[in-house]
Parts: structure tokens; C-alpha cells; sequence
């Protein structure tokens, strides 16, 4: 079961009964699953929210209905505004070579991206070696790696249950930072987007 389906069931069980909730969510998802955090939204406030009010007598939405609706809209709202900026941005980064095959650079660059607000995790993996900075406990990126090569990404993210992961595949190697799930994820994806390879520079 998907993470906000198990969210959205959690908040309605609080004013019906769980299989009450399990058939109200059902029914709402019987035209189609919902792929984005707008689209979530849209299922809470315009279908199970008024299907909702049928079934009990409520004045407005409650609170835990109100905040699970309010994170799903500004998630959109940042994914919405990668996706608009992303085109333009490519255009006016000033990009910044980086040799993921030298120890020393691949340790500055570790260092530096680890500063970034909100950041937990960084990896910088080249071909012969990487460098790794976990605040936490380590987590394994190397697995993610060979699916963007193939897919073709530059840069990509996944929103998990409380973080961040976003990647920068890059020459034989990638980038990787883990984030606080409250951290900006412009910042971390415009970050990424500006390192590139001395290949790339020169050619």
C-alpha cells in the first residue's frame, strides 16, 4: 500500500471506523490512482472530503484532513515549480567541473554539499573510488545508481517517508545527497545541476 494511501486511511479512521475508511478511500480510488502529491490533494478535497460530509455532520474539514491536504499541496507546489525552472535554470547555472576520479576533489566536494541546509547524507562516487559523509546511519545509494544511467536522468529525487534523495549521475560515477524531508529541494536539485565533468567543460 502506497505511503499516502496509508496516511490518508490513518486520518479518516479517526472519524469512522477502519473498514468504513478502507471503503470510502477504495471507492475513491476505483477511477484511478493518483501519481502525484496534487493528485492526492485533489482526491482528499474534491471526493472524500464532500463524500465525507454526507456521512457525518461536519461544519468544516478537521484538522488532521486539513494538514495531510496542506502537505500534499505544497509538495506540488515545489515539484510543479522543479519542473518549470528546470529548462531555464540548465541555461544559467555556472557550472562547476568536478574530477570524481581525484580523492581530493571527490573529499572537498563531500564536504562542501554536506553543508547545505537540511542535508544528512553525501556520496561522491567515481569509477575507483567515492567519499562518504553520513550524519546518521549510512545509506546504501550505490543500488539507484545503475537505474538512472540507464533511464537517461541528469538529475534525479524521491521524496521517502521522512527524506530526501537526490542524485546527479555524472561521468562514471554520480552524486548523491540524503536530506531532511523540510529541506528545500530546489536548492539541493540546483546544487547538483551546476557539477559537471572536466569533459563536459572542455568539449
Amino acid at each position: 500500500m502506497a505511503v499516502n494511501e496509508e496516511s490518508l486511511l490513518e486520518a479518516l479512521s479517526r472519524y469512522v471506523s477502519p473498514r468504513a475508511a478502507e471503503n470510502l478511500v477504495r471507492r475513491a480510488l476505483a477511477g484511478r490512482m493518483p501519481t502525484s502529491p496534487g493528485e492526492w490533494a485533489h482526491l482528499l478535497e474534491e471526493i472524500l472530503w464532500p463524500e465525507l460530509c454526507r456521512l457525518l455532520p461536519f461544519r468544516e474539514m478537521p484538522p488532521e484532513l486539513k494538514a495531510l491536504a496542506r502537505e500534499w499541496r505544497e509538495l506540488a507546489s515545489s515539484q510543479v515549480a522543479e519542473a518549470g525552472e528546470e529548462e531555464t535554470e540548465e541555461e544559467e547555472l555556472s557550472l562547476e567541473a568536478v574530477d570524481l576520479e581525484d580523492p581530493s576533489a571527490r573529499q572537498l566536494l563531500a564536504k562542501r554539499l554536506a553543508r547545505l541546509e537540511g542535508v544528512t547524507g553525501v556520496v561522491v562516487a567515481g569509477k575507483n573510488g567515492k567519499e562518504e559523509l553520513f550524519s546518521g546511519e549510512p545509506v546504501p545509494l550505490d543500488l539507484a545508481y545503475p537505474l538512472l544511467r540507464r533511464q537517461g536522468y541528469r538529475v534525479f529525487y524521491a521524496l521517502l517517508e521522512r527524506e530526501i534523495v537526490a542524485l546527479r549521475p555524472l561521468s562514471q560515477g554520480y552524486i548523491g545527497l540524503l536530506a531532511r524531508k523540510e529541506a528545500n529541494i530546489g536548492r539541493l536539485l540546483h546544487a547538483l545541476r551546476r557539477l559537471t565533468s572536466p569533459a563536459e567543460v572542455s568539449g
